[in-house]
This record gives C-alpha cells, structure tokens and sequence, in this order.
C-alpha cells in the first residue's frame, strides 16, 4: 500500500522528494543523499535555504605549534588557508610550504572552471589535457582545450551541471580564492568538507 504522505515546500504539495526535486530541476538522487546522508532538511536540499557550513574550528598542530582552527593557523602565518591545507596533506614541512617562491609557481585563473576526468578534478581544461595528453586530439591542444569548454557550457545549458569557476566557487562558498595550482587540492578539499563529494558532480562538468 503507497503512503498518502504529502510533502509541503514552499508552500506547494509534493507526493515524494522526487517529485520536489524535479519541479526545482534538481538531482533526485543528490536531494535524497543530501537528507539522508548529511542530515540537511527538505529545504536546504534543494536549495530553498542556505546550506549547512563546514565546520573549520577544529583545533590543528603544526610543527609543535596548536592553533584553535586551520583558519587561524592560516591567518597567523600569513599564508592562504587553502595553501596550508594542500602543503600539509601533501605531507610537505611548514618551514618549507612557508619558503616556496611564489615565482616558481604555476598561477591559476580565477575563471577557469574545474572538470573531473575517471573521478579526479582539475582546475581547467588545460589541466585535465596536460596530465592525459592521449585526450588531445589532432596534438591540437589549444583546440580541444575550446571543445571541452563547449561541451561544458551546453551541459550548463541543459541544466546538468553548473560549470562554476574558481571565483564562483569562493564566493558562494566562503572560501579564499587561490591563484597557485599548488593550493588547488586544498581548495577542493574544504569544498568537499562543505558539500559532500556527491554536491561536487552538479557543480562541474566530467569528461567520460
């Protein structure tokens, strides 16, 4: 026997989270994991109210040192919190993370938008073909370079994705922009805290 339950939204009358889900042109399946698997409530699911925030007060140690949050730690060494995160996950010593040239490192463009490639992201489309240079097609990378970024753009278009850039991605966030390719995976990384690695599909595009 089906449930007469009905879900109220916004005021309108909904038989299931599917069906509300459709009618705000959602992921029916990403609004059902954002409920059961994050706790978020019905409306937070599909972007009615505004989504739960990361929790970054955790205390971290570096290098002997305790700091009351990794934001903290971030401000008090004079580094981008983003790049912390990165050097440290990779394992990388503070002295030297703090030391690095910034003019031996590869900048990032604020727009430029990240794309996954067999479940990994990079912060564009010149980086995805750089590290698997078989996808280029022709030795033409400049060119496939503008097809990936059209392909990218009409899956926005049809309300696949939403294509966000680094910027976009910052500021809807609360996160702090980065401009080095080095500060990339941290970057990801409390976006991931954040959303959950399921949100991270609907926001940009995967090449198959």
């Amino acid at each position: 026997m089906k449930s007469t339950e009905t879900l109220t939204v916004d005021g309108v009358e909904f038989p299931s989270r599917t069906a509300a889900a459709r009618h705000y042109g959602l992921n029916p399946k990403l609004v059902n994991e954002r409920i059961t698997k994050f706790g978020w409530t019905l409306e937070q699911a599909l972007e009615l109210e505004a989504r739960p925030k990361g929790d970054y007060s955790k205390k971290v140690a570096i290098d002997g040192t305790e700091y009351s949050s990794m934001r903290q730690a971030a401000r008090e060494l004079g580094v981008a919190q983003s790049t912390l995160m990165n050097r440290i996950k990779a394992g990388i010593g503070l002295e030297e993370a703090l030391s690095t040239p910034r003019s031996d490192r590869e900048k990032l463009k604020g727009q430029s938008k990240p794309m996954f490639y067999q479940g990994k992201l990079y912060p564009s489309a010149r980086h995805l073909l750089i590290a698997n240079p078989a996808l280029v097609a022709g030795g033409d990378l400049g060119k496939t370079v503008t097809s990936l970024n059209d392909k990218a753009r009409r899956s926005k278009n049809g309300g696949e994705i939403r294509n966000l850039s680094l910027d976009q991605v910052a500021a809807e966030y609360d996160l702090a922009k980065i401009g080095f390719a080095d500060e990339f995976d941290g970057f990801v990384a409390q976006l991931v805290e954040q959303v959950g690695e399921v949100a991270m599909t609907e926001m940009f595009y995967e090449l198959r």
